[in-house]
């Protein structure tokens, strides 16, 4: 039998079970819902939510919630979280008892840095043959989260669930915001959505090629190459494995999106793996299956983003056409022969590198016998906004000393705040170094050379073992020894750091973050966890001195970005207001009618006691109350999801003003190449549109909150429209 064949003779014989020998359903198994339901469906319907769950390492009981919600929703049940557990389990253990999955618990610490009471569970893949084989023997129409192989039926308007599939328009809504959805005039948003669910994509043939020829190679365009953690390698396998999968069901047709929102307004594909929000690796693979004629400037827009996507972003449009134009051939020889000539994995974004220069390889030989302006090309190509967060916030803050650094104003060359802050923070552990003693200075690389001898070693050996315990042992007593050495010497780890373009590396992520809620410790995360493959330097790092440069950066992007640090803490006093009265904060957005809500609530946790075989797994599940208010989260989260409510408007006007297909990412802006000369304007005439209406005083005002507004600068926000890198 196939994978999908033993995992619907498991599931059926458990099904079997929930029927009285009366042939009556017994209603005390929990999951006795789907005692009737075909079971390959039940694992095809499900199958999405598995791999997606492998590959973002979710928690065990996420997964299970997940899967039964799911499967209630397709099959008209009532919500309850607790059954939609039973359910999703009962499905799951299929892959227990078939080898393909196992699960393991840890005990996770809390934010107080003491380990919980109980474990947490997760799932591990003991099969990845099966999961792929699974891929390929799925109905790819059945799975939930897959490519659809027609168009969606369209939103209805004034309707919160979608007629044909059930999703929800709003994830995670809040009662306030499905009341209101029925009442608001929203047609400006679904009329987007519905664009954008007529949307045909295909893959790329030649880009998918390449994409498995590759993937075993020494050197390869995959990040997983490089991933020293298992557990994350295998994250990085599974996104692969299923990107490779999809694009091998779909490559010889059409595919289409279902697209929603979120409480914020911003818009998402109701798919996983396979879309324009994914990794390089999907985006690589995507072309639009209507082709639109090069014209009259379209070669120039995909050079500029060819140039973009090798990572030579930081030049003038201008320079970057040159720079396509004087490599031309180099990039034609990657077509000719990608997997001898492999300097283009070197590329920022590889796989959509490989994919200009494929674009631009047809175009040159089509230009032998043809117009270039008639060239028929499906390339999706996009213009980002330059740090679109702190961009809002300067907008509305009307920084003028600061918009240069966000390129809200036309300059020669672009404004980079991420080398702005980076050279801040440098200047910053020079401070911090000449407050450091000698002695600590001399004996560092002594101390860090045997720090490495001792990480490697944990890595060499083999995993719960007497060589893994005594090599654990080893590292905690170094780690003991050293413990006030270690917390002294964040500086001079740093200062061995000397290349700005790997400082700007390091904290691009911290300062792109700021406008959406980056905290000290947040921050830290980040320069951990996107340094790790910058180097074995960087790899080897204590976690602390990455936490403790996060404080450093907080602290210097609050000091040295004024006009955003404003908004940043009227938002916070707005929060704290909407506390003190009780209620979340809540606004109509301003031209698309949407109704943001601040959809964070005190949650129930209930106990849910799963079992297989012998074992007994107790799961929380978190359950949320209506009409209550997480006021914490209130406070912390407010300045993010405003002004990603704002960059949700503004893409919103981006797409459904224009008359040409647009793809989105949020505060990436993508279209044919052939229609990038009119998006490059429109995106700046929205923008400018958004912020003439003044929407800080429309959201303040429904609150009766206008007097927290701070005194402004004096940028005129129209001058966007003649900067060039603005949005480029």
């Amino acid at each position: 039998m196939n994978t999908v064949e033993l995992l619907v003779e498991d599931l059926h014989f458990r099904q079997q079970a929930m029927f009285s020998k009366d042939g009556t359903v017994d209603k005390r198994n929990k999951a006795h819902a789907i005692a009737s339901v075909c079971p390959t469906y039940l694992v095809e319907l499900t199958y999405g939510h598995v791999l997606q769950a492998i590959e973002r390492q979710s928690s065990l009981s996420a997964i299970v919630k997940g899967m039964g919600s799911v499967i209630m929703r397709r099959e008209k049940l009532a919500d309850d979280p607790v059954q939609a557990c039973h359910i999703g389990w009962c499905v799951l253990i299929s892959y227990f008892e078939t080898n393909i999955l196992s699960y393991k618990g840890e005990h996770r610490k809390n934010s107080k840095g003491k380990r919980d009471k109980h474990p947490t569970y997760y799932i591990q893949v003991r099969n990845m043959d099966a999961i792929r084989e699974l891929m390929q023997l799925v109905d790819k129409d059945n799975v939930d989260l897959f490519p659809l192989s027609h168009a969606p039926t369209n939103w209805e308007y004034n309707k919160f669930l979608h007629k044909e599939t059930g999703v929800k328009l709003i994830k995670h809504a809040h009662e306030d915001a499905i009341k209101q959805v029925k009442h608001n005039d929203m047609t400006y948003l679904i009329d987007t959505l519905n664009k954008l669910n007529n949307t045909p994509w295909r893959i790329n043939p030649f880009v998918f090629e390449v994409f498995k020829q590759t993937r075993n190679l020494k050197k390869t365009p995959f990040k997983y190459s490089k991933e020293v953690d298992r557990e994350k390698k295998a994250s990085l396998l599974v996104e692969v494995n299923a990107i490779e999968a999809l694009a091998e069901r779909n490559k010889d047709n059409a595919f289409y999106h279902l697209y929603n929102v979120d409480f914020r307004g911003r818009i998402y594909p109701n798919t996983a793996f396979l879309h324009e929000q994914s990794s390089d690796n999907a985006k690589g693979l995507l072309l639009l299956d209507n082709p639109v004629p090069l014209g009259e400037n379209g070669f120039y827009w995909l050079c500029v983003h060819t140039a973009n996507m090798w990572g030579n972003d930081k030049v003038s449009l201008d320079d970057r056409v040159k720079w396509v134009e004087d490599n031309f051939q180099t990039i034609r020889d990657y077509v000719d022969d990608p997997i001898g000539n492999d300097d283009w994995m070197d590329a920022d974004k590889p796989l959509c590198f490989l994919a200009c220069a494929a674009e631009l390889d047809k175009i040159a030989l089509w230009s032998t016998v043809r117009p270039v302006e008639d060239f028929p090309s499906c390339l999706p190509i996009y213009i980002d906004g330059s740090n679109n967060g702190v961009q809002h916030l300067v907008a509305m803050s009307k920084d003028e000393k600061i918009a240069p650094l966000v390129n809200l104003v036309p300059q020669e060359l672009p404004g980079d705040v991420y080398m702005f802050i980076a050279e801040h923070t440098i200047s910053r552990i020079g401070e911090l170094m000449e407050e450091t003693k000698q002695a600590d200075k001399d004996k560092f690389t002594k101390f860090f050379e045997d720090w490495q001898a001792i990480l490697a070693n944990l890595r060499n050996v083999p995993e719960r073992t007497e060589r893994s315990r005594i090599a654990w042992q080893e590292f905690g007593k170094f780690k003991n020894h050293n413990y006030q050495y270690i917390q002294d010497s964040m500086p001079i780890y740093w200062s061995h750091i000397t290349d700005k373009k790997v400082w700007r590396k390091t904290l691009k992520r911290n300062v792109m973050t700021l406008a959406y809620g980056g905290t000290e410790r947040g921050m830290g995360q980040q320069i951990i966890d996107d340094t790790r493959d910058l180097s074995e330097y960087h790899r080897d790092m204590h976690d602390s001195w990455g936490y403790k440069l996060g404080r450093v950066v907080h602290s210097l992007c609050y000091e040295k970005l004024p006009g955003p640090a404003k908004m940043l803490g009227m938002f916070e006093q707005l929060a704290l207001q909407e506390n003190d009265k009780d209620v979340p904060i809540a606004y109509e957005q301003i031209v698309t009618g949407f109704p943001f809500v601040h959809s964070y609530r005190e949650p129930e946790k209930k106990r849910v006691l799963l079992y297989y075989g012998e074992d007994q797994l107790k799961l929380n599940i978190q359950i949320w109350k209506e009409a209550t208010l997480k006021k914490s989260k209130q406070k912390t989260g407010a300045s993010p999801n405003i002004v990603h409510s704002l960059d949700a408007v503004h893409l919103t006007m981006v797409v459904h003003d224009a008359d040409y297909e647009v793809t989105v990412v949020h505060d990436s802006f993508g279209c044919h190449a052939g229609n990038m000369g009119h998006m490059f304007e429109h995106v700046r005439h929205k923008f400018v549109e958004l912020y003439d209406m003044d929407p800080l005083t429309h959201i303040m005002s429904q609150m009766d909150a206008t007097h927290l507004i701070p005194e402004k600068g004096n940028l005129d926000v129209s001058s966007v429209k003649e900067s060039d890198y603005a949005f480029a």
